[in-house]
């Protein structure tokens, strides 16, 4: 098995300890050898060789120290090389021969093998005028030569000049969290009772009984001459004695001896301390205007599917809606309105302009909103399990039906796959059991919807419909109706609807197209026309995409981004 890097640099670490130890017991090494070996920083530049003067420099590890030494090599081999080979590094054996320095260990378990190290470990260079620099230093830098020196005290003299006479040997002050320590010892022993019974004049609610003339507290007197150690001093009449009396509560009621001593003024000294704690929040003022609706009112339908018919009584049909020409197809549409939502159930029509999906000469369009309920299971119109999630057949063989809730709520089910190897994320079902959705649906040359691709599951031609099962690809299309735009479930809250359709848009292509379907086939933003498939820039139009989409804000949203408040 291949070492790490860090294990490498610990073997070499061990052997170069070895060494050490092996050339300074095996070898006579003088002072002056260690001195001429050891590094100093001179001139800024860490050198070899140094004098009594310049300091020496230790490292924390001889690979660090020696540094040299793992850049030498013998002619074949360096000691990283070397220290790669050995199978056991506790077995490795370092030889000293005069000044020459050897390493002997096993190979294949039985085999010894001995390198000659002196190459590797110091080198010296001549220079033309006979002295030697030191390149490499010997493996000796990191011992410290200590001389033996003594000196001879004249005992008479020491006597006549110091004073050996030691009285004491520590302070007679105690530490810092000593005295805290007995600050608040002595505090507890000095504060009076604490107020919190009916007997000094609480009321059921812990608050203090008033005098209604003079707003004090009513005990207040009686706990004066009961506690504090000033109404013994001021001679106060059925006072306790000085001695059993405790801090004074009223600065008021001080006497001379403890005037700005009571627990009032020692309250007011701490305040400084505790400013931030002190410290009201400030609210903050909300200076925006109310808005204020601008009509008188609104046209309300109780149901979906209800609603009333528009004509123009001037011609036969209304601008851009001929069902004969059906000018709406080249030009382009758009569809605004308010809605608010009543209930977690009803579904149907908002909008609709002929009928885009009915069997017999369909045409039109159509804005619609449809309910799923996440513990229904997802089915066939034959009532079977539709083909994907969970079902044991496409990209999944968990082989156990799922409901809708379970195959999309966050982070999916455990054992299903989902497209992009990403799972749901997308608060389905989070705080409801049900989810709505609208769409925008329009018959061109095909049935055409405003459903997007999603990060888990990849956008579909055509549209997906409740029931509709088509076998194709890993999942079946009807999936598809959790892409559609989302209603977050609040009754109370009114939505602005815009839904667009651009045939300018190239959709088809957008499928078509292998090498731009396949890189954004999942993404969101590219499906609602705003990433430009020629680098994936964000772009207002990229006119890829789908030609259908709906976008909705909040009446709150939008009122907060126009300055007014909520």
């Amino acid at each position: 098995m291949a070492l790490t890097e860090q294990q490498i640099n610990d073997r070499i670490e061990i052997i170069l300890d070895r060494i050490a130890e092996a050339i300074i017991q095996n070898t006579p090494i003088s002072p002056t050898v260690v001195t001429q070996n050891q590094k100093t920083i001179r001139n800024g530049i860490i050198s070899v060789g140094r004098n009594n003067s310049e300091r020496m420099i230790l490292f924390q590890q001889d690979i660090k120290a020696n540094e040299e030494d793992l850049q030498s090599t013998n002619g074949t081999d360096t000691l990283r090389s070397i220290v790669e080979q050995i199978e056991d590094i506790n077995q490795a054996e370092i030889i000293v021969e005069g000044v020459n320095v050897f390493i002997s260990y096993k190979i294949d378990g039985e085999n010894i093998t001995t390198i000659d190290l002196t190459p590797l470990l110091t080198q010296v260079s001549t220079n033309e005028d006979g002295t030697q620099t030191i390149l490499n230093p010997l493996n000796v830098s990191q011992f410290i030569n200590i001389q033996q020196k003594s000196t001879s005290v004249d005992t008479e003299q020491a006597n006549e000049f110091l004073d050996t006479d030691i009285y004491e040997l520590l302070p007679d002050s105690s530490d810092r969290q000593e005295q805290i320590d007995d600050l608040f010892i002595q505090i507890d022993e000095l504060l009076p009772p604490p107020i919190q019974d009916e007997e000094w004049g609480l009321d059921d609610n812990g608050r203090v009984n008033r005098n209604s003339e003079t707003s004090e507290w009513e005990g207040s007197q009686d706990y004066y001459l009961n506690n504090s150690i000033s109404s013994a001093q001021n001679n106060e009449v059925n006072s306790i004695e000085e001695e059993d009396g405790f801090i004074t509560r009223l600065e008021k009621n001080t006497s001379d001896k403890n005037s700005l001593k009571s627990i009032e003024s020692l309250r007011n000294r701490l305040s400084e301390y505790l400013l931030d704690v002190d410290e009201q929040e400030v609210e903050l003022q909300d200076d925006r205007l109310e808005y204020q609706n601008q009509s008188d009112g609104y046209l309300k339908f109780r149901n979906l599917n209800q609603g009333i018919i528009i004509r123009n009584t001037n011609q036969e049909f209304i601008d851009g809606l001929n069902p004969n020409t059906q000018d709406y197809l080249q030009t382009g549409f758009t569809i605004t309105m308010w809605v608010r939502f009543l209930d977690k159930t009803s579904t149907g029509t908002l909008f609709n302009f002929g009928n885009p999906t009915r069997a017999e000469n369909p045409f039109g369009f159509k804005l619609e909103t449809y309910v799923i309920n996440g513990d229904d299971f997802p089915t066939q119109i034959n009532g079977n399990y539709l083909s994907g999630f969970g079902s044991g057949t496409g990209q999944d063989t968990i082989g156990e039906e799922l409901t809708w809730k379970q195959i999309f709520q966050n982070d999916g089910y455990t054992g299903l796959g989902y497209d992009n190897n990403t799972r749901p994320n997308e608060n389905f079902f989070q705080d409801t059991d049900t989810e709505r959705f609208i769409r925008l649906v329009v018959r061109d040359d095909k049935l055409r919807g405003s459903h997007i691709g999603m990060p888990f599951f990849r956008q579909r031609d055509g549209l997906p419909e409740f029931g509709y099962y088509d076998n194709q690809g890993e999942y079946d299309h009807a999936y598809g109706l959790m892409s559609n735009l989302k209603i977050p479930s609040d009754f109370n809250e009114w939505y602005f609807i815009c839904a667009t359709y651009n045939p300018f848009i190239q959709e088809d292509e957008s499928f078509s197209d292998e090498s731009i379907y396949d890189q954004f086939k999942n993404n969101r933003e590219f499906w609602m026309n705003h990433i430009n498939p020629n680098g994936g820039s964000p772009i207002v139009n990229s006119n890829y995409g789908q030609k259908c989409k709906v976008e909705i804000i909040s009446r709150s949203d939008l009122l907060r981004a126009r300055g007014f408040k909520g």
